[in-house]
């Protein structure tokens, strides 16, 4: 009986192992390639050319580049502005905690392209393209 009763701990210690094992890898990726989100995106101002990115480039406004909470570096998204369908693929390079409840920002060529420089916030919809490496 003995036996019986360490098989079947054993067996639930490892299947919750494997459970929240299974939860941790996927709230680390918790977006699959092709997968979508939709949020509002902003852009970087200008005052942030030059400085350096949390990868350690240098941003630049006219790269197409962008910040995202998550995403590995780069990471390429398509990103369309849901309010005139434009759509433009960028790279995450940057990251921010986005508390203000942004999806994510953008370069200023980014947003030129998006065509939402005038208002500075646009809704958007990203896709997943190709995970980065970081």
């Amino acid at each position: 009986m003995h036996h019986w009763l360490a098989s079947a701990l054993f067996a639930m210690c490892l299947t919750s192992f494997s459970m929240s094992a299974h939860a941790y890898s996927h709230s680390a990726n918790p977006t699959a390639v092709g997968e979508k989100q939709v949020g509002v995106a902003s852009y970087y101002s200008d005052k942030f050319h030059g400085r350096r990115t949390a990868n350690g480039e240098r941003y630049d406004r006219n790269d197409l580049t962008a910040v995202h909470s998550r995403l590995p570096f780069g990471t390429i998204i398509k990103v369309t502005n849901l309010r005139n369908n434009r759509s433009v693929e960028l790279r995450v390079n940057d990251r921010n905690h986005f508390r203000n409840g942004r999806l994510l920002d953008v370069s200023k060529r980014a947003a030129q392209a998006l065509g939402f420089i005038g208002s500075g916030l646009a809704r958007v919809e990203i896709e997943i393209l190709r995970y980065g490496d970081s």
